[in-house]
C-alpha cells in the first residue's frame, strides 16, 4: 500500500516502557533542536555557521482526571520536591488508535503544572497543563499497530465549575473565580567536557500568587484580615493561614484531587474591580500569597 499521511487525531503516553497512561487531550513540543554558532572569518563579513549542541524542548502534556493514580504520584511527588524522573513515549496515533510515530524521552522530570481558570459559572471540562523536561528524546517510526489499548482506568470527568476553596476560618463558600496559576521547579543545566548532552539539576521550587474572586456578601471578614495584615503590619507567621483547594466531580459527590495551601498571606484586596452598569453580582477580588503547595490526588480512594 502506498505511503499515505495522516492527522494524529490522539496522543498516547507511556511510562518506563509498558505503564500505559492512555490518551492525553493534548501533546506538543518534545522537539530536537540544533543550536546554532556563528563564526567571525577575515574581512568580508561572512559568518561560518555550524552547529555546536543539540537541546531538546520540553513537551507540554494537557490532561484531566482519567489518567491511572501512578501519573498524579508523579505530580505529588514534584510538589514535594522529590528530582523523580522517568523514560516515556508519546504515541502519535490516527483516530483508529493506530501509533503512526513516536518520540521517546529519557530521563524526565516535571518541571510545571498549571491549573485552569476555575469558574464557577463555567461549564467547560478543566485540564492541568503539565510539562516534562526531558534529558533527551529520539525519534523513531510507530509501529503501524494500536498502542496498548484503551486506558482501563475510569475517565472521571473534571469541570471549571467544580471546585471548593477553604481558608482558615474565612468565609469561602461563595468564592466565584481562581485564576489560573502555574507551580515551577526550576533547573540548571550543568555542560559537562565534551558531552553534547547536559545534565539538569533542580534548584528551587517556584510557588505562585492566587487571585480570587468572591461574593462581596463576604467582604467584612476579608477586609478585617487585609487590613490587620496588611496596613497595621501584623503579618508575621502567626498570622498566616492554611488552605485547600479541592477539585470535585460534576455531582460534588467525589473528590478529585487536592492542592493544600500552607503559609498563606494576603496582599491586596480591591473591592472596586466591577463593570460599570452590567447587572452582574458584586463582588470583590483578593491576590495572596502562597509558601508552599502539595498536591494530593483523591480519586482513586473516592
Amino acid at each position: 500500500m502506498a505511503d499515505r499521511t495522516f492527522t494524529a487525531g490522539r496522543f498516547g503516553l507511556v511510562l518506563e516502557g509498558s505503564e500505559f497512561l492512555g490518551f492525553v487531550k493534548k501533546v506538543s513540543g518534545g522537539v530536537i533542536r540544533a543550536e546554532l554558532a556563528q563564526q567571525q572569518l577575515g574581512p568580508d563579513n561572512v559568518s561560518k555557521k555550524h552547529i555546536n549542541a543539540i537541546s531538546y524542548e520540553d513537551f507540554t502534556v494537557r490532561a484531566g482526571m482519567g489518567m491511572p493514580k501512578g501519573f498524579y504520584e508523579w505530580i505529588r511527588a514534584a510538589f514535594d520536591g522529590a528530582h523523580i524522573s522517568k523514560n516515556g513515549e508519546v504515541h502519535a496515533c490516527d483516530f483508529e488508535g493506530n501509533s503512526m510515530c513516536v518520540r521517546s524521552f529519557r530521563d524526565a522530570h516535571i518541571s510545571e503544572v498549571t491549573i485552569p481558570a476555575m469558574d464557577g459559572s463555567s461549564r467547560q471540562p478543566a485540564y492541568m497543563t503539565i510539562k516534562l523536561d526531558p534529558k533527551e528524546i529520539e525519534y523513531r517510526p510507530g509501529t503501524g499497530s494500536q498502542v496498548p489499548g484503551e486506558n482501563p482506568h475510569p475517565r472521571r470527568k473534571w469541570r471549571r465549575s467544580n471546585f471548593r476553596f477553604e481558608l482558615g476560618d474565612l468565609p469561602c463558600k461563595r468564592v466565584a473565580k481562581i485564576d489560573s496559576f502555574t507551580w515551577k521547579m526550576a533547573v540548571v543545566k550543568d555542560e559537562v567536557g565534551d558531552f553534547r548532552i547536559p545534565t539538569l539539576h533542580p534548584v528551587k521550587i517556584e510557588v505562585p500568587n492566587l487571585r480570587l474572586t468572591i461574593s462581596m456578601a463576604d467582604v467584612e471578614p476579608w477586609e478585617d484580615w487585609h487590613r490587620s495584615f496588611v496596613v497595621e503590619g501584623n503579618c508575621g507567621e502567626d498570622a498566616e493561614l492554611n488552605g485547600s483547594i479541592t477539585f470535585l466531580s460534576p455531582k460534588r459527590r467525589k473528590e478529585l484531587a487536592r492542592i493544600h495551601l500552607r503559609n498563606v498571606g494576603i496582599l491586596s484586596l480591591d473591592t472596586w474591580d466591577q463593570p460599570a452598569n452590567r447587572e452582574e453580582p458584586a463582588r470583590f477580588t483578593v491576590e495572596l500569597y502562597v509558601e508552599d503547595m502539595k498536591f494530593e490526588y483523591l480519586a482513586a480512594d473516592a
